[in-house]
This record gives C-alpha cells, structure tokens and sequence, in this order.
C-alpha cells in the first residue's frame, strides 16, 4: 500500500514498533528524510506515518504505556520532561545554538578517537583537556598558532592538512526561495549513538556522562538543545561507529522534534518522535544508513530556522559571527552558507594570520582620546 507517495509492507509495525522497516521501505524513507529542507516538506512526510494525536496523547513517566497504541509513533517530551519549554528557550541569539551544535559536533569527533584508544587499551591514560586530546588524535594544536607551524603535519602542510580535518564537521545553511525559510544542518563524522540509546542521550535534557572526561568541552548537556527553539521543526539521524557498538546492533536511528501547543494549557512543550513506551525512536537497518553515506556520527537538521529577519545578508553574516562566537575551536569545521563554502578556524586564528601577513587588523583606527 502506499500514503503519501511512501510504500508500505503489509506487515504489523507492533511486531517491533522500533523499526520503522517493519511497516515501511527503509530506503525509500531515508532519502526522502534527509531531504526535507521546509516545514511543508516535513508535515508531508509526518502525514505518510502512523503517529498517534498529539492532542490526545500525554506521556507519563511513571506509566509510560497508559494509553499507548500499538502501531502508531507517539510524541514523547524531550528529556521525558513536560516542563521543558522553559529550558530550550535559552539562547539570545540565532547563531550561538548553531556554535553549541557546533561544539558537540567536534566531541563527538574527540569521542571516536578516545573510544577506540581504550578499545586497544583500557588503561590508555586520558587526555587533560580538549586541546591535549585533540593534539593527541587529530595532531592539531591551538588553531590561533597554527598560521605560525612550517613543519608538516601527517606528511601535509599544516593548514591544509587542517582543512582536511574541517571536512568531519559540516555546518550547511540553505535558503529555500520558494517557502522563504532558511534550514540549517550540522554533520559530523564522529563516533555517532546507538539508536536504542539515542532518546538518552542525543535527545535527553540536562542529563550528562561528561563529568568524568575532562577531553570533552560541555558538562551540562542543554546548550545544543536551544537549535529546537529557533526552528518549527528539527530532524536527526545517528548511527554509532560498528568497531564501538559493543553488542548492540548496527542500524540508524531517526526522529523529529517540534514543539506541541495542547488546547486549552498555556505551557507549551518539545517533543521528539518515540517509537515505544520507553521512549526509543525509530530504527532503520545499517542498509538505509550505507544509502545516505553515513558510516557514523550524527545530522541534525532545523527546518524554518529563525535567523531574526536577517534576510540574505545572514549567508554572508554567519561565517564572521561563528568566527566571533568560536573564537578559538579546537577543531575546525566547514560552512556550506548557499554556494560558498569556507573553513572556519575562529578569529584568534584569523588574527594571528593577519598578524603574520601585516595586514590592518582594525578595518576602522580611532584617534587616540584623552581619559
């Protein structure tokens, strides 16, 4: 049968309700997925799905499956909190969740290579910070003193070699002209999450396992979350390294986040996709994740992103405000802003090079004023 031009099998989605290729071609749903760049483009391919009423349905926690059906997608509470509104509404500016993004993205790329270094060795020393884990794995030392290296790095020059780095985390900013909406999605080729562990730890809110690993920058496991705010709505896919799956199954877990305004309460809340009473989202098979190019790590996609009327100018505005905002990055990263595509380093690299190069660091000099 078909709805909504995707094809479905015949057989029963509560045979396993985690995976979406119970009931539907894997293929043919990713590609359209990945795809979806506009609100419209995602309501259509929400509407092709069996999701239960957000309405009617309200999790809790404490009886997860009261009023649960069998069959249908239900729309789950970011971090199982309904109260969570209060708590993504965070960021001041539309850039700062795309930095926050950002920088998980490059601790994904950290966690790779330190889970495969205790894979080889689990009395493997940790690294101090994230500078030393980074010049540790990835031979990079701080950015802003990377235009002063002459010795070659890996057999490459330095900020070439760099440059190749920068291609494991893609910040891609779109506009799309007839709907008038930006989209803007950030990939990363790092160490990806289980699909059975994502609604604990890609999704969850405040809950965090960085405590213990000083390699890593953020603690508190909020600030990307803010990304949800300044969109209508967000998808994610995540696929976890096969070297690091440790028993679990290779396959790729997806969802979608939004926020859900019940009539008659004035507390509205973010919610995610949930394919079962414990809050897991949907799975398709490794198959579907080989099709899109995703061998691990995550994409995080924010469709009718609210860059504040910035209007055309943000294309060109956010490659200096992420060079603002991440002043000095331990990893570089690429911004694909419409056609142009650009490596950032932060401005602490930016100067250095002007510096080296002499050229005016100031664009405007002042005069010299009495105090």
């Amino acid at each position: 049968m078909t709805r909504g031009s995707l094809t479905f099998h015949n057989q029963k989605p509560q045979m396993n309700p985690t995976k979406i290729s119970s009931f539907i071609n894997p293929i043919e749903f990713i590609s359209r997925a990945v795809a979806v760049r506009t609100e419209k483009g995602m309501k259509g391919l929400l509407d092709a799905l069996p999701i239960a009423d957000d309405q009617t349905y309200t999790y809790d926690p404490k009886t997860p499956d009261s009023g649960w059906t069998a069959g249908k997608f239900h729309w789950v509470p970011l971090g199982m909190d309904r109260g969570n509104a209060g708590r993504i509404k965070l960021a001041t500016r539309p850039e700062n969740p795309i930095a926050e993004r950002t920088i998980n993205a490059m601790e994904s790329l950290i966690e790779l290579e330190r889970s495969r270094e205790v894979a080889k060795d689990e009395n493997a020393q940790m690294p101090l910070s994230p500078r030393d884990a980074v010049l540790r794995y990835y031979s990079l030392p701080a950015l802003d003193q990377l235009p002063r290296l002459s010795k070659p790095i890996q057999g490459m020059k330095p900020r070439e070699y760099a440059r190749q780095i920068a291609k494991r985390i893609r910040v891609r900013v779109t506009y799309e002209k007839p709907a008038g909406e930006f989209a803007v999605v950030i990939e990363d080729d790092g160490i990806g999450q289980a699909p059975s562990r994502i609604h604990e730890t890609l999704l969850s809110l405040g809950a965090s396992d960085k405590g213990d690993k000083p390699y890593l920058i953020g603690l508190f496991g909020q600030g990307g979350s803010s990304t949800y705010a300044a969109s209508k709505y967000s998808w994610c896919v995540s696929r976890r390294a096969p070297d690091l799956l440790h028993g679990e199954g290779d396959g790729m877990g997806w969802t979608v986040v939004k926020e859900i305004f019940r009539k008659g309460r004035r507390d509205p809340y973010y919610a995610y996709l949930a394919a079962a009473p414990s809050g897991a989202v949907p799975i398709l098979p490794a198959a579907a994740a080989d099709h899109i190019q995703l061998k691990h790590g995550s994409r995080f996609a924010h469709l009718n992103y609210n860059f504040a009327g910035g209007g055309s100018a943000v294309m060109r505005s956010l490659y200096y405000m992420l060079n603002h905002i991440l002043y000095n990055p331990v990893l570089p990263f690429d911004l694909y802003a419409g056609a142009t595509i650009a490596t950032i380093y932060g401005n602490g690299y930016r100067l250095t090079n002007a510096a080296l190069e002499k050229k005016a660091v100031l664009d405007k000099l002042f005069a010299a004023q009495p105090l």
